[in-house]
Parts: structure tokens; sequence; C-alpha cells
């Protein structure tokens, strides 16, 4: 079937109908796009349903005309069914991916939780691990290495069996992955603690003891929040996400209380 050339040969129910196919299409991507983001974060997306719900004399016809926009889009081939076709493939691909992100098992982070599995005897082997791996790199040489899941990643540096004993040493910490370097001017070595949708957090294990002046420089920092003066807990939003470390204020005073009330 040929497209109209111009909606004056069109009636006006035809109009009508094409016309909704495109606030449909467009609507339902945009929301399916909002909580594929929102998944990707970490953020509750139930204020999303919560609408879809409240306003279902809305929604539903939304819905409908969206089932009946692809129906058409894959049995005619007119300019504009080509083009709507492409969005439901999106469409499609968005919900699979929402579906497939919400049945992951549910992890948290925050800063009591990497305080919590910081102290003890992990503090050893931590800075055991990145001294280890730092010391037997080349010169100017930098270390990545994060393990997703059970996957063994690749190394130019590492054989074989060096990543699989440093994959060994950070399922143990519970970590996953390094980064260290022996720069010159090298500052810290990093152990990646956790990732929560696309941001990350990890441990800086300074070489050197942090002064008073560089510890409130740090914790001028939204990202970082000084735990020692050779320990910083750092985190990153990746390229989407908020560049902020959620709670550190309540992290910070909580902290504060507990040494006031230890003191007296």
């Amino acid at each position: 079937m040929k497209e109209y050339p111009t909606n004056k040969s069109m009636t006006k129910k035809q109009v009508f109908l094409r016309f909704m196919r495109y606030i449909a299409v467009a609507v339902v991507t945009v929301w399916l796009l909002v909580i594929a983001i929102e998944e990707i974060n970490e953020d509750d997306f139930g204020v999303a349903f919560l609408a879809a719900f409240l306003f279902f004399f809305i929604t539903i016809p939304l819905v409908g005309f969206w089932v009946y926009s692809f129906v058409k889009a894959v049995w005619r081939r007119t300019k504009t069914d080509r083009i709507l076709l492409w969005f439901h493939i999106v469409d499609l691909l968005l919900l699979s991916m929402i579906i497939y992100i919400a049945n992951q098992p549910p992890q948290k982070c925050d800063a009591f939780i990497m305080a919590e599995c910081y102290n003890g005897e992990p503090v050893f082997w931590m800075w055991n691990t990145a001294d280890h791996y730092r010391n037997m790199l080349p010169d100017s040489t930098r270390l990545v290495v994060e393990f997703d899941n059970d996957e063994m990643s690749q190394s130019d540096i590492l054989s074989e069996f060096e990543m699989k004993k440093l994959k060994e040493r950070l399922d143990y910490l519970g970590c996953i992955g390094i980064d260290v370097n022996n720069y010159p001017n090298s500052e810290y070595s990093t152990i990646r603690f956790r990732r929560i949708g696309m941001g990350l957090y990890s441990f800086r294990l300074y070489h050197h003891p942090l002064t008073r002046q560089q510890q409130d420089s740090i914790n001028a920092n939204e990202c970082l929040i000084v735990y020692n003066d050779s320990t910083v807990f750092e985190f990153w939003g990746g390229v989407f996400g908020a560049q902020i470390f959620v709670g550190k204020d309540e992290f910070l005073k909580s902290r504060n209380k507990n040494q006031s009330n230890s003191k007296q």
C-alpha cells in the first residue's frame, strides 16, 4: 500500500489514527526510557508506574494505539510504518532490558557498608593486594582490572594464572577490581569495591599519610569521603550518573558523633 501523498486525500479518521500512532509511540518510548535510566541508576521507578495507574484513562488508550501501531507497522510497508517500526523495535528492546535488570539480585552500597567491610582483617589484605600488584608492574605502568560476576577479565600485563590469583584475592575481600600504577607522581592505589548501576564505589589507599589540609581538601569533593589519614571512600557516578556520594553527610555526622561519645 502506498503512502498517502497529502493529508487532503486522507479521511479525518485516517488522519486521526496516524496522529494518535505518533503520540502513542512517542509517549511510550519516553516512558520506557525514563524507567530504563532509573533502573540503571538503581532509583525507585514506582512513581512512573503509579502515575500510569492513576491516569489509566489516558494510559490504556495510549497502549491500545501503540499495539495498533505496531500491528500496522509490521504488516504495512509505507514510509510512516517503516519509521514507526524502528521506534517499536526500540521500545521492545527497552522493555526487555527493564525486565532483565528488574530480575537481577538487588545490590546496595553506601559509606556505612564500605566502613563495615573495611574494618578488621580485610584491611591488611586490601593493602597487601594493592602493594603486591603495584610493585610487580614495569616502570610507568598502570594496571586496571575489573571482574564482572564470574567472567574472567583479560590483561596484557598479568598472566592467566596471576589473573586467577587476583580474582581469588578480590573475591575474599568482597571487591570487584583494582586500579594501581607505579608512576613517579602516584599518590594512591584503588580497590574497586562495588558497582550499583553505573555508579562505582572504591577504596583509595594513599601511599603516604594525608595531612589535615589534604584531608579537608579531599572532603570538599562531593564524591569523596576521608575515612582515615590513608584511606578515602570514592564514588564515581559514571557518564550519566549524579557525581555525588549519596549519604555522605549522614555518614560524617554519625562518625563524628561516635567519636565524640568515645572520648567522653
